[in-house]
């Protein structure tokens, strides 16, 4: 999983004085899931678009599988499947025409998977024309070719903002299903629960600027450390505990801890602490940094 399948080095796209996408460097492993998060207009689908070569840069480049999506566009195109964020389908095909005419855009590869997904895991009659559909019945018939498809990259750009919740789930099966079967995919989604329970790493993306990144497994292992002290917070804490603080508010400190705990606890009972908790942080805390109220207007990229 350390090759990178996706790289992109100060991808930036402005249109006139308008920056949408501004100085982006990232790497997606081969067979991983990185979810991208962030509001509208924070640069997600355009950041998709120019890995997909539907975009020039304005600076900076990227590469998919080694290839350049601009001028290789259509090789990029063979190894990736991408469900855009609005579905625009072909409304006088019934659901199985529609199916058979994506599939053919393969040579037909993949249909009958497609066809199973969409009436076994997506309750789809094929039988009825698409235009009878509704938006959440579109994107599932999408969904079930985008998942299909015999490539190496699956792009999904908002793929669960249309579905109810039974549905998500199946959709997040199939994410991990994809990903045990060696494929990378890059999940762009606001429902943070699903993005933290499928992806191996996060990108917080504000405003067109690639903000954070963060391993989801490393971040299993993170503790938050409230403390209360008897005559206030000390100044400093022993680096070798690699104790990050937080938070000061007159006789408490919110630590950020990693590691082994047992060196911490023996250092704590030799502490004046009256009063401590333990406990973890979810993936909406580490978003609020960059998107709750609380977030600062100040370029604090890594």
């Amino acid at each position: 999983m350390d090759e990178p399948v996706i790289a992109t080095q100060g991808l930036t796209k402005r249109y006139g004085r308008f920056t949408a996408l501004s100085d982006v460097t990232l790497e997606v492993r081969k067979g991983e899931v990185l979810g991208l998060l962030g509001p509208n207009g924070a640069g997600k689908t355009t950041f998709i678009r120019l890995l997909l070569g539907m975009l020039y840069p304005t600076a900076g480049g990227a590469t998919v599988a080694g290839l350049d999506p601009w001028r290789q566009g259509r090789d990029v195109r063979r190894l990736v499947s991408f469900l855009p964020g609005e579905i625009r389908l072909y409304g006088h095909l019934t659901g199985l025409k529609m199916l058979r005419y994506m599939s053919d855009l393969r040579e037909g590869i993949g249909l009958d998977r497609a066809v199973a997904l969409a009436e076994r895991v997506m309750g789809l009659d094929l039988t009825r024309k698409v235009r009878t559909y509704s938006t959440g019945m579109k994107q599932k018939l999408a969904l079930a070719q985008a998942f299909a498809d015999p490539v190496e990259i699956i792009i999904l750009d908002e793929p669960t903002s249309a579905l109810d919740p039974t549905v998500r789930g199946d959709v997040i099966a199939l994410v991990r299903e994809a990903k045990t079967n060696g494929q990378t995919v890059v999940f762009s989604g606001h429902v943070l629960s699903e993005v933290e329970a499928v992806s191996d790493r996060v990108a917080i993306m504000r405003r067109g600027r690639l903000m954070h990144v963060e391993d989801m497994h490393a971040r299993h292992g993170l503790r938050m450390v409230l403390a209360r002290y008897q005559g206030g917070v000390p100044e400093s804490f022993p680096e070798e505990l690699g104790l990050i603080a937080r938070k000061r508010d007159g006789d408490t400190v919110l630590w950020e801890h990693r590691g082994v705990i047992s060196p911490l606890m023996t250092w704590i009972g030799a502490q004046p602490i009256v009063d401590i908790a333990i406990g973890t942080e979810d993936l909406r805390s580490l978003y609020d940094r960059y998107h709750g109220p609380d977030a600062s207007d100040e370029d604090d990229r890594p």
